[in-house]
């Protein structure tokens, strides 16, 4: 089953497409899980920031780093808010300013456009 390590190719593909304006990739990696929590963790982290710089596209970050699931499921539309429809509104708001910035010169085009 494809996890958080997976997510950097899966968005550098559709960042690289032309066919989106942004990308969100969201997941999660519990500490209490697996025995390899930060080398994921941090694999997710470069991955997802090289898509974004490598296309010129934004990748939102969505993952969530937890200790527990309760944490996990605070975070995913508990307690703690809907860290998915942050990310979201994120990607619409940078999608938006990158927009701005190719119209005003101030950034080169995303790959495939």
């Amino acid at each position: 089953m494809p996890g958080a390590f997976e997510l950097p190719l899966v968005a550098k593909a559709m960042a690289r497409s032309g066919a989106y304006d942004a990308v969100v990739a969201i997941g999660v990696v519990v500490r209490g899980a697996t025995t390899h929590y930060d080398s994921v963790a941090g694999a997710a982290t470069s991955g997802l920031l090289n898509a974004a710089t490598d296309s010129g596209v934004p990748v939102v970050f969505g993952v969530l780093t937890c200790d527990t699931m309760e944490q996990a499921l605070d975070r995913a539309g508990g307690k703690v808010g809907n860290k998915g429809g942050e990310a979201a509104v994120t990607a619409i708001e940078m999608a938006s300013l990158m927009r701005t910035l190719r119209a005003n010169g101030q950034a080169a085009p995303p790959w495939g456009k």
